[in-house]
């Protein structure tokens, strides 16, 4: 370690440490929270540790890594949720130190064997692709669409299509309503529905069933967690949707329910949702578009879409491709070659 002014100095944090810098730092999501992290790392069979880098006594930077154990070797931050990569205090905002303090994590890389890492920025941290040029990174933008709290409920209702402002009287006239979830709804119907969702696409399920429930039974009654049930006059229910309440958005995790002819329970769940974060001066984040429908719903809901700075680091790169090869992995998907 350097004896100068500048030396940095990185630490691990415990859960109240670490919680409590999220809240001096900016760019944080409802995934980067601790009880979310470690129940996703819990059910994944994960490591989750949280770092910090210090200055001169002055902390800069928080990191959450979640370590993903692949043989000798891990990758980090290789998620089905996003954003939650580093977050930054206000003077090495100020300053545009992002770039600079990424580097100071190798360590805790080097350490854990770690071949490939994934950053995710909000515009809010001010990181462009084109700051993320140092050999081994590869950097771009995806999209993430966003209803501001600076929208009043009358702004967002005029803000939605013709057609989704329709389909909610509709819904509402049939009976149907939003309430909290119960806890049976939470444990039993919300993960029974998030599996045959996943199911329903194809493919590899981001979640597998054992996954889904472990991870709702950590998350089930916890303060940040808002679970909504949109439910017919008779109590047959029809969809749900959890939501991480966190500093400054609700960020929807997860909606469920399967498709319902003549109605349209996901609509009425979201705009429950822009209601109720508008209530609280929150920013109703809906999360990315991995395809053209999910685009163009978010967009008929209002939403403004945000770029969010994506990076992948693959360092060293020989090590990468060999442990590629041994563990016949995927070429990684970055969102924006899509």
């Amino acid at each position: 370690m350097r004896n100068d002014d500048r030396s940095m100095t990185i630490c691990e944090l415990n859960e109240q440490v670490y919680e409590a810098e999220l809240g001096q730092c900016v760019g944080v999501t409802g995934y980067h929270h601790w009880f979310f992290l470690r129940a996703l790392a819990d059910a994944f069979n994960y490591e989750f540790r949280a770092f910090a880098v210090d200055s001169g006594g002055e902390r800069l930077v928080v990191a959450p890594l979640v370590f993903r154990r692949l043989g000798p070797v891990s990758m980090v931050n290789f998620t089905p949720v996003c954003p939650f990569g580093p977050v930054l205090r206000g003077e090495a905002l100020r300053a545009g130190r992002m770039t600079e303090l990424l580097k100071e994590l190798r360590p805790v890389l080097r350490r854990h064997l770690t071949v490939a890492a994934r950053w995710d920025f909000l515009p809010d941290l001010r990181v462009k692709p084109e700051d993320l040029t140092a050999p081994g990174y590869a950097a771009g933008t995806w999209e993430n669409y966003v209803l501001p709290a600076t929208k009043s409920v009358d702004d967002c209702w005029k803000a939605m299509s013709a057609g989704r402002r329709q389909s909610i009287r509709k819904t509402e006239a049939l009976g149907v309503v939003v309430r909290d979830s119960t806890p049976e709804e939470i444990t039993q119907w919300f993960p029974e529905q998030m599996t045959a969702l996943h199911k329903k696409y194809g493919g590899v399920p981001l979640y597998s069933g054992a996954a889904v429930r472990s991870m709702v039974q950590q998350l089930a009654s916890h303060p940040r967690m808002l679970w909504r049930t949109a439910c017919g006059e008779d109590g047959t229910r029809y969809a749900m949707t959890a939501s991480i309440i966190s500093e400054t958005r609700l960020c929807g995790w997860q909606m469920v329910g399967p498709s319902v002819r003549s109605m349209s329970p996901h609509t009425l769940l979201h705009w429950d949702s822009i209601k109720w974060a508008s209530a609280r001066e929150l920013d109703y984040d809906m999360g990315g578009v991995p395809n053209e429908g999910i685009r163009v719903m978010k967009h008929s809901l209002g939403g403004e879409s945000e770029a969010i700075v994506g990076a992948f680091q693959v360092r060293p790169a020989v090590a990468y491709k060999a442990a590629a090869r041994l563990r016949k992995w995927k070429p990684i998907a970055r969102k924006w070659d899509h």
